[in-house]
């Protein structure tokens, strides 16, 4: 009996410290569709059961409300300088997603005192058994900033298109992630194809030259034709996946989805301590 009691002791524990696994999304540069994937990937793992979180760090960039056409009381940067619990910063949208809208003026969050840092920290700690998966929509490039996050998180998945100059731009930002030593699990994204026989042509020729050069494995999450039903969706401000689910670039989404999930249902549960712990000492050598 006491042998049982303890069992079932040690399974509560586990679900009580259910892991949160915490993504990056990247691009190389600016205008390649990454929020608008960000915001739809979000929704797809939300709609598969994922209580998932959704938060614009796109500095300067920061739209995730505006392609939601939500209305959000607060932005990340309100939580910080008026200390509101971060609770009050998450908007739901009608489908369910959670959101934390950036606002202006998050650059300087990278700047924080040793008070509003320790509430940043503090706040973000919570979000430990509220969701599943916390999704960081992070600027366009690589930079000192961006660096910080990106040695913190689970992994990233890197949003590119076909085009010569979004491909040199994407393998500069894995290239400098190699350089400053950030080893996290990066996952592909190939964007607007045309051909998928192209699009192919193009991973190929990108893992390739990462793997010789770099040293570093990439793995192709999916690719997502150009179509118009994405245009439209913006246009309306609605995510494509639910204003158009049977377009092309719905389906592709879907079938991205469950890749990577069922490739996440094989890895080691991710600590969301270590997240914090990682992000509390890349901040802290900041300067």
């Amino acid at each position: 009996m006491v042998d049982q009691a303890e069992a079932l002791r040690n399974k509560v524990r586990k679900l009580q410290e259910s892991s949160t696994r915490v993504i990056g999304i990247l691009s190389g540069k600016g205008g390649v569709g990454k929020s608008v994937f960000a915001v739809n990937f979000a929704l797809a793992l939300h709609r598969h059961g994922k209580k998932t979180l959704l938060i614009d760090l796109d500095i300067g960039m920061a739209n995730v409300d505006i392609l939601l056409n939500l209305y959000t009381a607060y932005h990340f940067v309100d939580m910080i300088d008026k200390r509101l619990p971060i609770e009050s910063v998450i908007a739901q949208h009608p489908s369910g997603l959670s959101i934390i809208s950036g606002g202006s003026g998050l650059s300087h969050l990278f700047n924080l005192d040793e008070e509003s840092f320790r509430f940043f920290l503090e706040q973000f700690a919570h979000l430990k058994r509220m969701y599943e998966y916390v999704i960081f929509d992070l600027p366009a490039g690589f930079n000192a900033d961006t660096h910080r996050f990106l040695s913190a998180v689970h992994e990233v998945i890197l949003v590119t298109t076909t085009e010569p100059t979004s491909l040199a731009d994407g393998y500069a930002a894995i290239k400098l992630m190699t350089k400053n030593h950030i080893d996290v699990p990066i996952f592909c994204v190939i964007n607007r194809y045309d051909s998928l026989q192209e699009a192919k042509r193009i991973w190929f020729n990108l893992e390739q030259t990462t793997a010789r050069f770099l040293g570093k494995t990439l793995t192709l999450l999916g690719t997502l034709p150009r179509d118009r039903a994405v245009v439209q969706a913006v246009k309306n401000q609605k995510p494509f996946l639910t204003g158009d689910p049977k377009a092309k670039v719905s389906i592709g989404l879907e079938a991205l989805t469950k890749k990577y999930l069922q490739q996440e249902a094989y890895q080691a549960p991710p600590s969301f301590d270590s997240f914090i712990h990682r992000l509390k000492s890349l901040f802290r050598s900041k300067g």
